[in-house]
């Protein structure tokens, strides 16, 4: 009689365990979507800015009014090789591939390729600071934006 007494009791232990495990991870997965969801569409909004600065830069392409014109030491064709790898790094972060990645991996990711940008923007563009002072400020509004959501 002990017996069935353990064992039903352990049963019941049993399946309430296994419910619980399952409303947590239920709610992880709904949460790691909506954020990998807001983190595609910041990678995106990032290549678009990239985009935008690479069009201006780039000689082979005729900009009717650029904002990020080339300094004149400036190596064109490397930079516009930097901004493309950049483009390629964010749009990773657009794909189903990025859910393989944890939150934290995504945000440092994402903020390397911010300083990467930084820095791009301030060594080939006249008037750098203040152009990538504006990226950033537009780039935080985005941020908010879809965070927010």
């Amino acid at each position: 009689m002990e017996v069935l007494s353990v064992l039903l009791v352990g049963s019941v232990v049993t399946y309430l365990m296994y419910q619980n495990i399952n409303k947590v991870t239920s709610s992880l997965e709904i949460g790691k979507n909506s954020s990998f969801e807001s983190y595609a569409a910041f990678a995106a909004a990032i290549t678009d800015h990239i985009r935008k600065i690479k069009n201006d830069i780039d000689k082979d392409i005729d900009s009717s009014y650029p904002r990020f014109c080339p300094k004149e030491d400036c190596d064109t064709k490397k930079t516009v090789g930097e901004l493309l790898d950049l483009i390629r790094k964010t749009s990773l972060y657009e794909t189903v591939m990025a859910k393989r990645k944890t939150s934290k991996e995504v945000e440092s990711e994402l903020g390397k390729i911010l300083g990467e940008l930084d820095e791009i923007i301030k060594k080939s563009c006249i008037d750098g600071e203040r152009l990538a002072q504006e990226v950033k400020d537009s780039l935080y509004k985005e941020y908010q934006k879809v965070h927010s959501k």
